[in-house]
């Protein structure tokens, strides 16, 4: 999660804001943390929403400033009060993932503050808290309800959570594919997990043509991803299963897959050329 601290950071540069907060960025932006903490705390103090969550950002993140998610929290809190999701859902992210004491109901509260102003991510977490049960009662028609909401907002996250539903049976009835189509979405995005999953449906043939070719091109993206160990036990596996040729046209197919705004293209010219399937789901290409 700390990683979408650093887009946050950027963010704030489109938002309303005084002179003092561009001052403030530029002297962040040239390394001059002092001078840009200073004028960044009295903005705060005074209610600038930007210069607040930049500071909880800061805070969060460390380096500019000590780490520190108490402080990250305080600042958070300033500008989710006054209504903003992006801070309601940074401050529902400290008290579910930091250094804070875990408060699954507090994180669940501001999740769903953002949530109900459309924010995809806090959708897709609390989704997956009503699934769990955390800080929320659990129910299940809730957890589908705001997971849908976020994955037809385009979260990867949570198309990889339908996907993984209609691929095991929970959750929606046992539908591989379906299942594919919601994992391509979200592995179209990078998501790792969703990459590694259609690779070990293709590996095995669970619910799908058993393909080697397809299932390597597919794990090697999720390497690149710095996928877990167990998916470079599964890379000597299909490496082992492949002849020179197949690996050529594997790591053929994983370049184009690769290729910005280019996934579900690959994918789709692939299947039609070596399964001769006669229908895909979400067969759109990426934005």
């Amino acid at each position: 999660m700390r990683k979408q601290l650093i887009a946050t950071l950027f963010l704030i540069a489109s938002m309303p804001s005084w002179a003092t907060m561009e001052e403030a960025l530029s002297d962040y932006k040239k390394g001059n943390y002092g001078a840009a903490i200073k004028e960044l705390n009295r903005l705060g103090d005074a209610g600038n929403m930007s210069a607040q969550i930049m500071l909880g950002a800061l805070y969060n993140k460390g380096g500019a400033v000590e780490l520190n998610d108490k402080m990250a929290a305080n600042w958070f809190e300033k500008a989710a009060n006054q209504g903003n999701a992006e801070a309601q859902f940074q401050l529902g992210n400290l008290y579910e993932n930091s250094q804070l004491p875990k408060d699954y109901r507090l994180a669940a509260s501001w999740y769903q503050k953002a949530a109900q102003q459309g924010s995809a991510k806090a959708q897709a977490r609390l989704g997956v808290f009503y699934s769990l049960g955390l800080g929320v009662t659990q129910d299940p028609n809730e957890a589908i309800l705001w997971s849908g909401k976020a994955a037809l907002q385009g979260n990867a996250d949570a198309q990889y959570w339908f996907g993984l539903g209609y691929m095991q049976g929970k959750r929606a009835p046992k539908d591989a594919q379906i299942a594919m189509g919601w994992l391509s979405k979200a592995a179209a995005q990078g998501h790792t997990d969703a990459l590694l999953l259609m690779a070990r449906a293709y590996q095995r043939g669970d619910g799908t043509p058993k393909d080697a070719v397809l299932a390597y091109a597919l794990n090697k993206l999720a390497l690149a991803n710095k996928a877990s160990s167990s998916a470079t036990q599964q890379r000597d596996d299909l490496t082992e299963a492949l002849n020179p040729q197949q690996l050529e046209v594997s790591n053929k197919l994983a370049s184009e897959l690769q290729k910005p705004k280019n996934f579900s293209v690959a994918l789709n010219a692939y299947i039609d050329k070596y399964h001769q399937a006669p229908f895909r789901f979400f067969d759109r290409p990426e934005k």
